[in-house]
């Protein structure tokens, strides 16, 4: 393989669809992976031998009881004066019960209010006994919680009563995000298209380069008087 003809086939076209088609599979990938993996329902976390969160876990099925969020995220653009739009919700972090503690749920914005319902109908349940009516299906994935949102999710904690040294027991927090694994599959998908379709363009390249466009070169036409 000689290098000078690898690098005269690199391009505009080659370059954009192995880029576009990398990083579509580098951000698509780690997701991927997860929903290949086996589903842990909401139901199996609340059993006393049932499953346990682990991150890097696939969650799918009905949330069974829900408490109150403990931490609301917002999101805004940043302009290119440095100055940014106005904030924009996009979901809240609910605390959610398992047969080993507590674990956050980070849920849609479109999904607080069906959220918020099935919280009340959750404290209900705990003081009178009547099971919550709200059905609420989740797919997501499983991550540790960071930042700020430990200290909050640590805080809403102590409001329950709970004291430092039994936080500490529950282990590191997790959170369940929502996670759209069609989505995931079809962005995969199109990545390693777009992906093979460079490395196929690229070698049709070399290949002219190689051996040439079949066309005259300037040294071999006539002469013109």
């Amino acid at each position: 393989m000689k290098i000078g003809n690898l690098i005269r086939s690199f391009n505009t076209a080659v370059l954009m669809l192995i880029f576009f088609g990398g990083m579509t599979l580098y951000m698509s990938i780690p997701d991927l992976i997860i929903s290949f993996k086996p589903v842990v329902s909401f139901e199996e976390l609340l059993e006393e031998d049932g499953a346990q969160l682990k991150a890097g876990g696939h969650v799918a099925g009905n949330v069974v009881y829900v408490l109150d969020y403990f931490a609301s995220e917002s999101s805004y653009t940043k302009r290119s004066d440095g100055s940014r739009s106005g904030s924009r919700k996009s979901g809240n972090y609910y605390l959610v019960p398992s047969s080993n503690g507590y674990f956050a749920l980070k849920s849609r914005q479109a999904d607080v209010e069906t959220l918020n319902q099935l919280s009340e109908e959750t404290f209900t349940y705990l003081t009178s006994g009547t099971e919550p009516s709200t059905e609420f299906f989740m797919e997501g994935k499983v991550e540790l919680l960071e930042g700020n949102l430990v200290k909050y999710y640590q805080e809403y904690l102590e409001e329950l009563g709970y004291t430092t040294e039994e936080i500490a027991e529950l282990g590191e927090p997790l959170v369940v995000r929502f996670v759209s694994f069609t989505a995931v599959r079809v962005m995969s998908g199109i990545g390693l298209v777009l992906l093979i379709l460079g490395l196929l363009l690229l070698r049709i390249n070399y290949r002219r380069e190689e051996r040439g466009t079949g066309l005259p070169k300037a040294e071999d036409l006539p002469e013109v008087p």
